[in-house]
């Protein structure tokens, strides 16, 4: 046998029992249940990120049923006169912390929270500080500290996987849509 194989043959082994070694130190640890923890880097779906893309673009998706309607148009068909500056309302930095509470936000995430998305520094989240806040998750920005702040919030109220998805995403923007409806009302 050659020096050289005899040398990879002396390595392939070494390797072997340290795998074999820490095979059973492994199985020792996956026979206890782990609690499931929330990833620390929390990242956009694609489909998410196209919903970070539109709030970028000042508009605000929204999914399932909402209080009330969002446009003029839609109160006409539902009876209801709601101006462009009433379906324009800020949330209150109150309310604003209600709707992140829904979430599963702590305390210290929904003063965190509330005062990155209150831009201005007014007390209230105007739609376009919300929208900003929201864009803000998007590509290299979602590594900032607010915006995994909030990724983390509603990843954990959604499958708690890591990545957002649109749905889980448009969640938080139907309930900022809700909260600005029963404002206007």
């Amino acid at each position: 046998m050659s020096p050289l194989i005899s040398g990879l043959a002396s390595v392939a082994s070494f390797l072997y029992n340290a795998a074999s070694g820490s095979k059973s130190a492994a199985s020792s640890r996956a026979s206890q249940p782990a609690a499931a923890e929330p990833s620390a880097v929390v990242t956009l779906s694609k489909e998410a990120e196209a919903l970070t893309g539109f709030a970028g673009k000042g508009i605000l998706m929204a999914s399932g049923k909402l209080d009330g309607p969002l446009g003029t148009r839609a109160a006409a068909d539902a009876g209801t006169a709601l101006t462009a500056s009433q379906a324009d309302r800020s949330v209150s930095k109150k309310d604003f912390q209600e709707l992140l509470a829904s979430f599963g936000a702590t305390d210290s995430q929904k003063e965190q929270l509330a005062a990155g998305f209150d831009a201005n520094q007014d007390g209230a989240i105007s739609r376009d500080e919300f929208l900003k806040g929201v864009a803000a998750t998007s590509g290299t920005k979602g590594g900032s500290e607010l915006s995994q702040s909030l990724l983390q919030l509603v990843d954990r109220h959604g499958n708690a996987n890591g990545v957002v998805n649109q749905t889980e995403l448009a969640q938080l923007t139907t309930a900022f849509a809700n909260a600005q409806l029963r404002k206007a009302a």
